[in-house]
């Protein structure tokens, strides 16, 4: 029985056979860096639930689009209606990336366990701002979640399936930090 991603990977290869789509040519890594500065697209992936546009696999990622992967691979700055946005933090390794981002960020929250410190994962983050309006709905992939709003005044609520929080934040021209912790 052949798994998914073979599946994704050879019906790629016929299509790349078929000519569908076109084949990449290998480039010169410091040639083309000297060409194009900014960072690469993502890496592209076989997953069972993949696109394949223009001849490179990319994952489903529904309303948010991904953004470019930092060197490490792990944190991906996602996009939610023009509100770019990361989360993570299960790791060293990860907090390391996460803190090498954070200056591209004007709002930080933190989510852990009141009087052991545990970290929480998969909390959902909803950002609404004065007029009560989503700007942005996410679920954080770990204990920090960073996100770029324009200045003003916002109320971020953060929930686990036992308990909803609320708390207010004003964006200006430092970084707001919020810290949630749950009993």
């Amino acid at each position: 029985m052949r798994t998914a991603t073979a599946q994704v990977r050879d019906a790629l290869m016929n299509r790349l056979s078929e000519g569908s789509y076109p084949v990449l040519q290998p480039t010169n890594r410091r040639r083309n860096h000297q060409r194009h500065p900014h960072p690469p697209p993502p890496r592209p992936y076989a997953a069972p639930d993949a696109n394949i546009r223009g001849g490179l696999i990319y994952p489903r990622c529904g309303r948010h689009r991904s953004g470019w992967l930092p060197p490490g691979d792990r944190i991906q700055v996602q996009d939610y209606r023009g509100v770019r946005y990361t989360s993570g933090g299960v790791g060293e390794s990860e907090r390391a990336e996460l803190n090498a981002l954070s200056g591209q960020f004007n709002l930080r929250l933190l989510f852990a366990m009141q009087g052991s410190g545990d970290y929480l994962a998969d909390t959902k983050v909803i950002i609404a701002d004065k007029r009560g309006e989503t700007v942005l709905s996410a679920t954080s992939n770990g204990p920090c979640c960073y996100a770029q709003l324009p200045p003003g005044t916002y109320t971020v609520e953060a929930s686990t399936p036992d308990q909803t929080q609320r708390q207010p934040v004003t964006i200006g021209a430092r970084q707001s930090r919020l810290n949630f912790y749950w009993r």
